[in-house]
């Protein structure tokens, strides 16, 4: 079989950035190492990090049972702000591994609730960094993640809009435009990554060269799912897999070329381990 990897995919620059500073601080520190929350959304490398010996913090009651003299990390997503600082208070060190990108978008939102708007979050409800995009507004922030949803908003008090950074730009455009057609005052910040639009369009651009598309990453990885989505709309069977071990001969049956790609939280080594058996059958 002939095996084409699509031109962007795997990690992006933020994932790749706090993955690294993890293993750095797990190989140069004898400190308790934990991860606030699952690193990434990718249980392959969370067990990686643990043969290292780094252990996840699940919730803030966990807090009570980590040592005062270890280390915390961050995850990519972010947090809200009070957990940050309840990090801190109990005396933890704390490394903060948000991705800069989402951190940008942290501010725009804080900015725009202290001046008193309305922030409305284009996204998945309870995602990771929506949760903690939602914290720099005190909570008061609105999720629209469907069309009907874009139909309740009041749109008689000021508006900023916000998208989480992994969010298509077919949602975005059509949401956005939803809420601009009624609101009477509202502000629209793109601020969806430019790694995970690179991603998405070379996986459409790709799904037009191939038979069959694999999709490479967690199943509660909310870009990766995305990736998948986007795959068979164009038409393509599409297939999801978090290891090589999950392909399925049967899958690529009749089948002469696949595509390849894969969501910002999976690494290449996973990436060349699909790669390499699909190439044997």
């Amino acid at each position: 079989m002939k095996v084409i990897v699509a031109e962007h995919a795997g990690f992006c620059w933020g994932v790749t950035r706090v993955v690294r500073m993890t293993e750095e601080l797990a190989a140069a520190s004898r400190r308790p190492l934990y991860t606030y929350g699952p690193l990434i959304h990718n249980q392959a490398v969370i067990e990686r990090l643990e043969a290292m010996g780094v252990r996840t913090l699940r919730s803030m009651e966990g807090l009570q049972e980590v040592e005062r003299d270890a280390v915390v990390v961050i995850r990519a997503h972010g947090v809200p702000p009070d957990e940050y600082e309840r990090l801190r208070g109990v005396g933890v060190e704390v490394v903060d591994g948000t991705c800069p990108h989402v951190h940008t978008i942290q501010q725009k939102v804080a900015a725009a609730y202290a001046r008193g708007r309305q922030v409305v979050i284009l996204g998945d409800e309870g995602h990771a960094e929506v949760a903690g995009l939602l914290g720099f507004c005190l909570g008061r922030g609105v999720v629209i993640g469907t069309l009907e949803q874009a139909a309740r908003i009041d749109v008689h008090v000021p508006l900023t809009v916000v998208a989480q950074s992994t969010l298509d730009g077919q949602a975005f455009e059509v949401l956005t435009e939803a809420i601009k057609t009624r609101a009477r005052d509202v502000e629209i910040e793109d601020t969806r990554c430019n790694a995970t639009a690179r991603t998405q369009a070379a996986a459409v651009r790709l799904c037009g060269l191939v038979e069959v598309m694999v999709v490479v990453g967690g199943r509660n990885s909310a870009n990766t799912n995305r990736l998948v989505q986007l795959c068979a709309a164009q038409g393509v069977p599409s297939v999801h897999v978090e290891r090589a071990a999950e392909l399925r001969k049967d899958d690529m049956s009749g089948k002469a070329i696949a595509g390849v790609t894969a969501g910002s939280s999976t690494p290449d080594w996973i990436i060349v381990e699909v790669v390499e058996l699909l190439r044997t059958w």
